[in-house]
């Protein structure tokens, strides 16, 4: 199987130290963004994976094309564009919960300036080239050409008879909630396999019960395989049809990062679909994945290679029997 990851990639800079952006010293940079997250997380499991998007013809586009080579990516349908710049965002721990807040600086980026060629992506897309696209809510805020865009690939991932999953992947620093709802609705009749934060399922659907969550989407159209509610240390859930699958989370020493676990959690729920794996199994990759992501800073930085992840998937079938 071949996977196909479209949307926006970003450099993060993450700070020397924890406290205020206006009081840190340094800071080192990353490739980040949710789609790229995937694509990384799929290739370091063995699966195929692609990125499509457009980023500046500048430094940072260069570093975030590098670091999709690097790992084995895809990336002949990444698109340089002259005169707009790489998105960038920064990251900061501060407060009494040092929890993670982030900075962006996306507006002028060519997908948020319309500057993204699709064309080419869904011909192939059409013709069967990719048998799994990943997607996120995220493409559609960024700007009306690129909510078009998204558009364009969910109906042409259709016509190419290609499995699609959506990661609505809530951002309040791209628009209000009212808006991600009407996304949230728009794309449903389109998804295959539906993913939702359960914060975000809370926000938009006023339920992070599975079965609630599904039916609600089942009322805007959505008639896809199923839908999955990430819930962090609590594990994930998935309600496909009347049945409801849990798994439990994979118990970590010391959370340092959060941000990237829920991209990691698709790749690794991907990679378990790809190789014919029954649902739980793959939520339980999805699961491990994500857990390995809160280890390290940066996005995927954490990401294990399918040989870790199979040794720990292994050893915990041995302790159950």
């Amino acid at each position: 199987m071949k996977v196909l990851c479209a949307g926006e990639p970003l450099v993060v800079l993450v700070p020397d130290r924890r406290g205020s952006l206006a009081a840190v010293g340094g800071f080192t940079p990353y490739a980040a963004g949710a789609e790229l997250n995937t694509a990384i997380g799929l290739a370091r499991l063995g699966v195929p994976s692609a990125l499509a998007c457009a980023v500046g013809d500048d430094p940072f586009g260069e570093r975030i094309v590098r670091a999709a080579r690097a790992e084995g990516v895809d990336t002949s349908c990444v698109a340089r564009v002259e005169g707009y710049p790489t998105a960038v965002f920064f990251k900061q721990w501060a407060g009494l919960d040092g929890a993670t807040s982030v900075y962006y600086y996306r507006s002028t980026s060519p997908m948020a300036q319309g500057r993204w060629e699709l064309a080419p992506i869904l011909q192939a897309l059409k013709q069967g080239t990719w048998t799994w696209l990943h997607t996120t809510g995220i493409t559609g805020m960024l700007g009306p050409e690129a909510a078009a865009g998204l558009t364009s690939l969910l109906t042409a991932a259709r016509q190419g008879g290609c499995t699609v999953s959506f990661d609505i992947n809530v951002r309040r620093k791209l628009a209000d909630l009212a808006a991600w709802r009407a996304l949230a609705a728009q794309v449903a009749p389109w998804v295959d396999w539906y993913f939702l934060g359960d914060e975000e399922a809370e926000a938009l659907l006023g339920t992070s019960d599975p079965a609630a969550v599904a039916a609600s989407l089942r009322a805007c159209g959505f008639a896809g395989r199923g839908v999955i509610v990430k819930r962090g240390a609590a594990g994930a859930a998935a309600c496909m049809g009347d049945e409801v699958l849990t798994v439990p989370a994979w118990p970590v020493a010391a959370v340092v990062d959060t941000v990237g676990a829920g991209d990691g959690f698709n790749a690794g729920f991907i990679a378990g679909m790809a190789r014919g794996w029954p649902v739980a199994e793959a939520m339980r990759l999805g699961t491990l994945v994500g857990a390995f992501a809160v280890t390290a800073e940066g996005d995927y930085e954490g990401y294990p290679l399918w040989r870790e992840a199979k040794r720990h998937l292994q050893q915990e079938e041995g302790v159950l029997r």
